[in-house]
């Protein structure tokens, strides 16, 4: 058993640096990457300097986000310790499996810190659910303004994962559909027979709405920073467009870094030239975008290492 669990995780990790690499591959085949590398080296490097403050201030409100989850279960845990996670998250982000790799590490750090895996697990789960859900509201919205912004697929694609992130919400809410379908598929001897699985499945439900709807103000305020920041580096490689396409598109972007990959690499640039080029933008302009928000996730993610390193030092002092 212990040997096909490890040849799986194996085929699956090499999967993802294929995925990766084919995508990284199919992007420098396709475009020209001197322009491309052109386009960076002349960027207006002010707006640039303001996507990557709001970047860095994000981090700040995701970090209470994260907070209003984990102080609702009863663990008590600094906010500049969740600050300093989500830092670290951000660096394991960098170049583990899907763009959401770092949030296995902050599970287990906040797990280590407080001994409480299942508050961890949840809390991270939930908090990665809510901006996800408040994205794409976002967008929908925005779609509600002028619908004919996109082609008819990036529209379904919104409205399906904002209405599949509402039905989440109704199920965290309301305990007893949870466990009217549990019994109907008889996971109840599932939950029984592993103690993690049942308390992971408690903790969900002890939220409570004001916890719920504080998370989902912060996640309002990330996505606004989220999507301005998008919006700066665009004008920073002179991309002249509506900061309403950026509603729209960023939320599709998010959701592609689910695609099984190595931090996302090769894939959230993909999905940017993909869309960007949609409604007239240059090929070449939309990659020069894409790079120019990797710069601001190298940033953070080199802070984020910083943090580790330090914290490993003190850890080996004590």
């Amino acid at each position: 058993m212990a040997q096909q669990s490890t040849k799986r995780k194996f085929l699956g990790n090499a999967l993802k640096i294929v995925i990766s690499l084919a995508g990284v591959a199919f992007l420098i085949h396709t475009q020209d990457m001197s322009q491309v590398l052109q386009l960076l080296k002349n960027m207006n490097w002010f707006p640039f300097a303001g996507a990557l403050l709001l970047m860095l201030l994000g981090s700040f409100v995701r970090a209470y986000r994260w907070g209003s989850l984990v102080w609702a279960l009863g663990v008590h845990v600094r906010w500049s310790r969740l600050i300093a996670l989500y830092f670290v998250g951000a660096f394991f982000s960098l170049f583990l499996p899907t763009g959401v790799g770092g949030d296995a590490v902050k599970m287990y750090e906040l797990s280590r810190d407080e001994g409480k895996t299942a508050a961890a697990i949840s809390s991270v789960v939930v908090d990665r659910f809510l901006g996800l859900m408040v994205l794409f509201a976002m967008a929908l919205l925005s779609l509600i303004g002028d619908y004919k912004l996109v082609i008819p697929e990036v529209r379904i694609l919104i409205a399906l994962v904002f209405v599949a992130c509402l039905i989440m919400v109704l199920l965290l809410l309301q305990r007893t559909w949870l466990e009217t379908w549990g019994r109907r598929l008889r996971v109840g001897s599932l939950l029984g027979r592993f103690n993690i699985l049942r308390e992971l499945y408690q903790s969900f439900h002890l939220y409570g709405t004001a916890a719920l709807l504080r998370g989902v103000g912060a996640s309002l305020v990330w996505n606004l920073l989220l999507i301005v920041s998008y919006y700066l580096l665009g004008r920073a490689v002179d991309i002249d467009m509506s900061l309403w396409y950026y509603f729209l598109f960023v939320p599709v972007i998010s959701a592609a870094l689910m695609v099984p990959s190595v931090g996302g690499l090769g894939i959230r640039e993909w999905a940017t030239v993909l869309l960007f080029k949609q409604v007239g933008v240059d090929e070449s302009q939309a990659l020069a975008l894409a790079l120019a928000y990797d710069i601001t996730l190298l940033v953070n993610g080199l802070i984020g290492a910083i943090i580790y390193i330090r914290q490993g030092m003190k850890e080996t002092r004590q």
